[in-house]
């Protein structure tokens, strides 16, 4: 089973988002990073730096695109991801 990160909407999380995890997408380190400042914070955050896959150990998978995923996730509205794929 996969799950999806709450941040960016990374679908491939190998388990829920807590207990230390970290979102190899947006880097997003749950227990820690999520403890004083909301998910809807610490994507705009993400998003301010250009939406960079943040792992170097894994990589994005091929045609990874963050809008496009935001827009899946629902997270951002889809006209603005659906345009571009």
């Amino acid at each position: 089973m996969k799950y999806l990160c709450p941040v960016c909407g990374y679908p491939e999380l190998p388990r829920a988002a807590q207990d230390d995890l970290i979102c190899p997408c947006c880097g997003t380190h749950f227990g820690y990073d999520d403890y004083a400042t909301t998910y809807d914070e610490l994507r705009r955050t993400w998003m301010k730096k250009g939406a960079p896959w943040f792992s170097r150990a894994q990589a994005p998978p091929q045609g990874w695109d963050p809008i496009i995923q935001l827009a899946r996730a629902g997270m951002i509205p889809f006209e603005l991801g659906g345009a571009r794929g």
